[in-house]
């Protein structure tokens, strides 16, 4: 399988110059333990894998010795397995603190459940630690490329594009084929499938035991999963999907936030400001990786580009969406990322704000042929907030760039990367 270079290691590299401990979290089988091991090879460090049976259990039987012997720095593969690892790790970078040193690069950790919220990691290490998300291969690091789709935005201006291939057909195999670096390796087809099809099944028998020890959850998470997925991009009702599969409310948003947790699913909050005095709170559901909200959908190319129902312009939405998502986490400014809806129809897809305020809005359209009154939410978007709005874009299958306006564009697909 060809190694893909990721755009997270300069992350990951500054993070270890100046912070004790760095995290690297994400889904399964998307990369972490390859990226960190080349860094820990290039830095000299000692390398374990709570994985392994062995060191687990010594990890688990006696974690201040199991630290406290090992030689630093340290990479250890999917910590969440052994928590009680953290306070030993806490205990040993604050003894070589108190040495006067403000010691960067002691520990390198990665974790497939995201450990900041299920270990209090954040009340163990406040002001030690740092997480970097590392997803599922975005399509510039698959092309080899360093987008800056999102940072152009930011700056008020959209990448220019043009003379790209129209409609569903150039983009139909990303969309399904997704971002795990085993699925990219893979042919086209029933490979593929079969590989998406035993990864959930495995994440959700095997990771799950991590967060929780519900023996119902193992045979319920799988049936939330396959009811999310035929929800993408649509707004999350505990109770219409909890009467889909039996489950109660409680139930249902309790199991979601599980699969929130194993990286295979978002809820999306709702944005809002004032704008106006009724707006729709309810988060927006997306998965992780295209390739899964396929494979959960039942989709393949040939579904993808016969689909007249809809749900093909959910999954590119969701395919933008992750490409976003995977943008916004390696911005050297934070960018939250949002949906926004009114009772009357206006909609934006995704919604991001920066921490000065400034906010930018992308709308997604399957189609080739963009229309004025596809930019009817980030007009009022514009409209609303003045200065602070920075740029909307309406991401489409058209072949070039086109001015909609102040400020609004519509930028074909390839704009995300090229």
């Amino acid at each position: 399988m060809p190694l893909y270079a990721r755009h997270a290691t300069d992350q990951v590299e500054t993070a270890l110059t100046d912070t004790p401990v760095v995290a690297i979290v994400g889904p399964r089988q998307s990369g972490k333990s390859t990226l960190a091991e080349q860094i820990a090879l290039d830095r000299g460090a000692s390398m374990v894998s709570l994985d392994e049976v062995a060191s687990r259990a010594a990890a688990n039987a006696d974690p201040t010795r199991f630290i406290e012997e090992s030689d630093l720095p340290l990479f250890i593969d999917e910590f969440q397995k052994a928590p009680a690892l953290l306070d030993a790790i806490k205990s040993r970078v604050d003894r070589a603190r108190r040495g006067g040193t403000r010691p960067g690069g002691m520990f390198l950790l990665t974790g497939s459940a995201n450990v900041w919220s299920t270990m209090r990691i954040s009340e163990s290490l406040t002001g030690r630690a740092e997480r970097i998300h590392l997803w599922t291969l975005s399509q510039g690091e698959i092309n080899g490329r360093r987008e800056t789709f999102l940072s152009e935005l930011l700056n008020g201006h959209p990448p220019r594009v043009e003379g790209q291939a129209v409609g569903r057909a150039p983009i139909a195999e990303a969309v399904v084929r997704g971002g795990y670096p085993e699925v990219v390796a893979r042919q086209p087809g029933a490979r593929r499938s079969q590989w998406l099809q035993s990864y959930q099944e495995m994440t959700l028998e095997r990771d799950v035991r991590d967060l929780t020890d519900r023996a119902r959850q193992l045979d319920d998470l799988p049936k939330l999963l396959q009811v999310a997925g035929s929800r993408i991009g649509s707004l999350v009702d505990l109770t219409s999907m909890g009467r889909a599969i039996e489950m109660k409310r409680d139930s249902v948003r309790r199991y979601l936030r599980l699969l929130e947790l194993l990286f295979l699913v978002r809820q999306v909050p709702a944005w809002s400001e004032n704008l106006t005095q009724q707006l729709i709170k309810r988060p927006k559901l997306w998965t992780t990786d295209s390739g899964l909200a396929c494979q959960l959908g039942g989709f393949d190319e040939d579904r993808f580009l016969a689909d007249e129902t809809g749900k093909a312009g959910l999954l590119f939405e969701n395919f933008v969406a992750s490409e976003v998502l995977k943008q916004a986490s390696r911005l050297d400014r934070r960018v939250g990322l949002h949906h926004f809806r009114t009772p009357g129809g206006r909609e934006v897809d995704i919604v991001g704000e920066t921490n000065d305020g400034s906010v930018i809005g992308i709308e997604v359209k399957i189609g080739a042929s963009p229309r004025k009154s596809d930019f009817s939410g980030l007009a009022h978007l514009r409209d609303a907030l003045g200065d602070r709005f920075k740029a909307g874009a309406l991401v489409n299958t058209g072949a070039e760039t086109l001015p909609f306006g102040d400020r609004l564009w519509a930028v074909p697909v390839a704009g995300l990367w090229s």
